[in-house]
């Protein structure tokens, strides 16, 4: 991760940007954290003010009575105080616990709302890894400014009421130079002088100290994120675990794993070494301040300038002032350094989506009669110069079923993805109803598709939020989709009816469907939600030949009178369509009924025809 260099102004919006998302997230923080500074203020002082009054009441000699009270009002408040203070402080840490995750909702409605481009940039999806491991490793980021800021603020609260007795202790020094007010600017001065300069070596030396650590763990994230990887995304995985155990890889993911881990330990390690020469350092700077004050208070003391009760409430500030100091520079610094971070997580959410939304309604039209056209469309992905549909044009028959078969790596998916604008054209336009698509308003516009992805998901969820995708149904609706696509003894088998989660993940009481069952709850979803257009993207291309013909031919039925398009790169599956659209390497090369592209006996139609016939043969017995 390059530095980035920030001046001040920037590390105030960033901060003050994050306070204020803070805000939004526990709108109660703020008052919550000047009640949690007032009550360890006095939490803190209080065993200092009352002790140093019952000292100075028994060496002025006060009565047995006067002593009980000092003794009553310095316990019981202290007890009373410890109370107060540990039940703030524990809500207040339950509170700032949960920070990130509150947080981390943003970055999840932000990568469900970006284009889809970026859900295809592995770029993307790390800097969103990145993000979150150094909230959870680290945390760096949202988390970190709740903790420091309100550390801060806490600390600034005592700091300035320690600040307050150490000035009155100074002012003492002048009665102990009455009439000599030289030697009293020199005594003052010197003392002065030495106080801030130790602070300051103090302060330099948490700063270099700070950043060095810093800097290891910059270099450490990725190998969390290739830790999560390998642990997360492909040990825990049961698609893993059987070539794990088949093809004996044990010994090659152990090595992986502890060249992961090698760097880890050795920025701990490195880690380590810094922070214990820093508390070195440190604990030599307090000693020689506190041999400083305490030099002072005897000077003062034997001069008369304090009573011998006061002592014990100055050097209780002295010693509370190193504490507060210690760790107010160490949040002042960590929030300094922690800028950058804050800064990741707002570009991330500032990352602008490039596609242009719309505003024109989609025509509504009762008899779903829609006319989608592609006109000289050419198309590459992001960062890629190679074209992967070249000058594009076809036009759909309105109510019809079109085929779209090919090679794989022909362009069909891109053409499906172009269709349903989770990309836009490079070059040319694609019509609906003869105007460009981009200028309908988004989301209308995708409400006009269903379809079934080849690489579909069906999420651990209840069966019926599954098919309807939303938390609220028709439940009726829900088991009509279910029957029509097959899914009769997956309801039989739903204790909870629509309510059964599929797969056991989060309940045991989940229903484990086979990927044939997966695959038509995923239809049975495209039925549900009864679209004008419903599209098949080779989710069967697992199943062979035969059950894919089946899959589709019997989905054709189900649809109606529904535009459809069926895409495969077998060209029996979709044999049955009047209209079959072949493309070869981004170009649609042949068009016609499956009876008129065998015919061309020199298409690409009918050479991938009789390659895959051995395939098909009981299909077309």
């Amino acid at each position: 991760m390059k530095e980035e260099k920030l001046n001040f102004i920037q590390h105030i919006k960033i901060n003050f940007r994050g306070l204020s998302l803070i805000y939004q997230l526990i709108p109660w923080n703020y008052f919550y954290s000047i009640i949690m500074a007032i009550f360890e203020f006095l939490y803190n002082f209080w065993s200092f003010l009352f002790l140093a009054r019952l000292i100075d009441h028994a060496v002025d000699g006060a009565t047995k009575e006067v002593l009980v009270v000092d003794v009553v009002i310095l316990v019981a408040g202290e007890a009373l105080m410890h109370l107060i203070f540990q039940g703030v402080q524990n809500f207040y840490f339950y509170c700032g616990s949960n920070i990130w995750e509150w947080a981390n909702i943003h970055l999840n409605e932000k990568i469900m709302s970006m284009d889809y481009e970026y859900m295809e940039s592995e770029m993307i999806h790390n800097k969103r890894r990145d993000i979150d491991a150094a909230a959870r490793n680290y945390g760096y980021g949202i988390n970190r400014l709740f903790w420091c800021f309100n550390g801060a603020l806490d600390n600034t609260v005592n700091l300035l009421v320690c600040f307050g007795y150490m000035l009155y202790l100074i002012s003492r020094c002048w009665h102990v130079f009455p009439g000599k007010p030289i030697q009293a600017v020199l005594f003052v001065s010197v003392f002065a002088g030495l106080f801030i300069l130790l602070i300051v070596l103090i302060a330099r030396k948490n700063s270099s100290s700070q950043k060095e650590v810093n800097q290891i763990k910059e270099k450490m994230i990725p190998c969390f994120r290739h830790n999560d990887f390998y642990t997360k995304e492909y040990i825990e995985k049961e698609e893993s675990g059987k070539a794990i155990r088949m093809f004996h890889q044990q010994p090659l993911l152990v090595k992986r794993l502890s060249d992961v881990f090698q760097p880890i330990y050795a920025g701990y390690e490195q880690i380590g070494k810094v922070s214990y020469q820093k508390m070195q350092w440190v604990s030599v700077m307090e000693m020689l301040i506190s041999a400083l004050i305490y030099f002072m208070l005897g000077f003062l003391v034997l001069k008369q300038s304090i009573s011998i009760g006061s002592v014990c409430l100055y050097a209780g500030c002295i010693s509370h002032f190193l504490n507060y100091f210690n760790y107010w520079v160490q949040q002042w610094i960590q929030l300094r350094d922690n800028t950058k971070y804050v800064k990741m997580y707002f570009d991330f959410l500032d990352i602008p989506n490039k596609k242009y939304e719309g505003t024109l309604p989609v025509e509504k039209r009762d008899d779903d009669q829609f006319t989608i056209e592609f006109r000289h469309v050419s198309f590459h992905y992001p960062g890629s110069d190679r074209d992967v549909l070249k000058d594009f044009s076809i036009r759909f028959r309105i109510g019809e079923r079109l085929a779209v078969v090919g090679k794989n790596g022909s362009g069909k998916t891109t053409f499906i993805k172009l269709l349903c604008r989770l990309y836009d054209p490079t070059e040319g336009e694609i019509l609906l109803n003869g105007i460009n698509i981009q200028k309908y308003d988004y989301q209308e516009y995708l409400r006009l598709f269903s379809v079934v992805f080849q690489d579909f998901k069906i999420p651990a969820y209840p069966v019926g939020e599954n098919v309807a995708a939303a938390g609220e149904f028709d439940s009726q609706k829900v088991l009509d989709a279910l029957k029509r696509a097959g899914l009769d003894e997956l309801v039989q088998r739903m204790p909870q009816g629509l309510e059964t989660p599929v797969y056991k993940d989060f309940d045991s009481s989940g229903v484990d469907i086979s990927g044939g069952e997966a695959q038509k709850l995923a239809i049975a979803r495209a039925l549900y939600h009864d679209t004008p257009f419903v599209i098949l993207d080779e989710p069967t291309a697992a199943l062979d030949p035969l059950a894919e013909y089946e899959v589709y031919s019997k989905f054709d039925e189900l649809i109606g009178t529904k535009t459809a398009v069926y895409i495969s790169h077998r060209l029996s599956s979709c044999q049955f369509c009047n209209d079959i659209l072949v493309i070869e390497d981004g170009r649609a090369v042949q068009r016609g009924s499956h009876e008129e592209l065998v015919e061309d006996t020199k298409g690409l139609y009918y050479t991938l025809w009789n390659t895959q016939a051995q395939y098909y043969q009981q299909e077309i017995g």
